[in-house]
């Protein structure tokens, strides 16, 4: 399984396309959004930049999905199935691909938060920020990889983006729910993606997470996984 996660890193980071959608995109969008909102107080700059790290973990973490897909389609999957590496080894080095190709784009948004828009946090408060955001790459992590075992290659793509932008928009990560219809806080207390964010505020708060968050992300996982599960067993049987 080492072999084969050290693999997929290596060949997701060096491709183009991921440091510009996944790790310079959401850097862009904090000094663009923090410029903006410069005038304010610098909880606000704080606050923006949870969120934005939260986007740029979410749409790293989905869009690895599109490479399984693809994988499927060319034969590489079925390749694997004849080597001694296990099913539930190869899906769990997926998603432990995606939750490690998450980090640069959180922590450049970290580091830009602190080198350029001064947000001054403890040591302690900023490991603790760190691990809380980068675990809840995990329910995000998995729905990538139910995309790319649902979808073909040519439309995993298309799926990741509806996915990933749904996520962000609904969760809060790029609009306010405060902008929204009040429903709109129900939709989004029940996405990953906005306790993504919240697990990032308890950490500035010094809080422990919010057990609600806790049920909530350990239900998509729950889900996903299963899902997860059964479509490659699917896929296992027709080859």
């Amino acid at each position: 399984m080492g072999a084969l996660l050290t693999f997929e890193v290596r060949r997701i980071v060096r491709s183009p396309r991921f440091f510009i959608f996944t790790v310079v995109f959401p850097l862009a969008m904090f000094l663009a959004f923090s410029s903006v909102y410069g005038g304010h107080a610098q909880d606000t700059v704080t606050l923006l930049m949870v969120s934005m790290a939260a986007f740029g973990a979410v749409t790293a973490s989905i869009s690895t999905g599109s490479r399984t897909a693809i994988e499927r389609q060319v034969g590489w999957s079925r390749q694997l199935r004849l080597t001694p590496l296990s099913g539930a080894n190869y899906l769990a080095s997926k998603v432990a691909a995606a939750m490690l190709v998450a980090l640069p784009s959180m922590l450049l948004v970290f580091a830009a938060g602190a080198l350029v828009e001064h947000v001054s946090l403890g040591a302690g408060t900023w490991a603790q920020l760190i691990v809380f955001c980068w675990l809840g790459v995990l329910p995000t992590a998995v729905l990538g990889l139910l995309i790319g075992l649902l979808a073909t290659g040519d439309s995993a793509q298309a799926m990741s983006t509806v996915l990933m932008l749904a996520l962000s928009m609904l969760g809060g990560l790029l609009l306010p729910l405060s902008s929204l219809p009040p429903a709109m806080t129900i939709v989004a207390k029940a996405l990953p993606s906005y306790w993504l964010a919240e697990f990032g505020h308890d950490a500035l708060a010094g809080n422990v997470v919010s057990v609600q968050g806790v049920t909530t992300m350990a239900a998509w996982i729950v889900v996903a996984g299963g899902l997860v599960a059964l479509r490659y067993r699917r896929d296992t049987a027709r080859a």
